[in-house]
């Protein structure tokens, strides 16, 4: 059993078969992170398999959520994609708004869960919104996601009170985060 766990830890999978140890080694494919368009082919097909994979956990109540209309291209400042050999597995995107930056439609696919993405994905976003001089970024996502709105917390993002146009979704949940500029090193001489 320690053996097992020990294995588990080690990014190995432990099973049985004809009451035999099987063991696998779960091998972590290189991730490439990369910008692409918000409407080129992987992250709108990435964005599509979110929706499909949402879809059941919101059929009971989709007669009572309000949906918020989607981002226009021209609004988005970048959309993050990171692709395991040469397949595209995770994206997050910036939103810019008059009045706020949000982060859009962070997703990672299911077999690549576990690996750090969605963290990393956040990570590029909020990387991007300095560089632009962004002090604080939004995000929404919905009750019956608890796993994300586990990420956001353990990442730093402060629940808030819903905003327009989420706030007459009875279903939604959001965030805000306040972007810290990293400090500068001092230059040895």
């Amino acid at each position: 059993m320690i053996r097992e766990k020990a294995r588990k830890e080690a990014g190995e999978e432990v099973g049985t078969a004809a009451g035999e140890e099987v063991l696998a080694v779960r091998r972590e494919t290189a991730v490439r992170w990369v910008t692409e368009e918000w409407d080129a082919p992987a992250p709108a097909r990435l964005r599509e398999q979110m929706s499909a994979e949402l879809a059941p956990r919101y059929a009971p109540v989709e007669h009572r959520r309000v949906r918020a209309p989607q981002p226009a291209a021209e609004e988005i400042v970048v959309t993050w994609v990171a692709y395991a050999d040469e397949v595209p597995v995770a994206t997050a995107s910036l939103r810019r708004l008059p009045d706020r930056h949000e982060v859009k439609r962070v997703f990672v696919h299911a077999e690549h869960r576990g690996r750090g993405l969605a963290r990393a994905a956040l990570a590029a976003v909020e990387s991007t919104a300095l560089g632009l001089g962004v002090d604080r970024l939004w995000l929404q996502t919905g009750a019956l996601q608890p796993e994300a709105r586990a990420l956001y917390a353990r990442e730093g993002w402060e629940e808030v009170r819903p905003y327009a146009p989420y706030d007459r979704n009875p279903f939604s949940i959001c965030f805000t985060k306040v972007l810290i500029q990293p400090a500068e090193t001092p230059r040895s001489r």
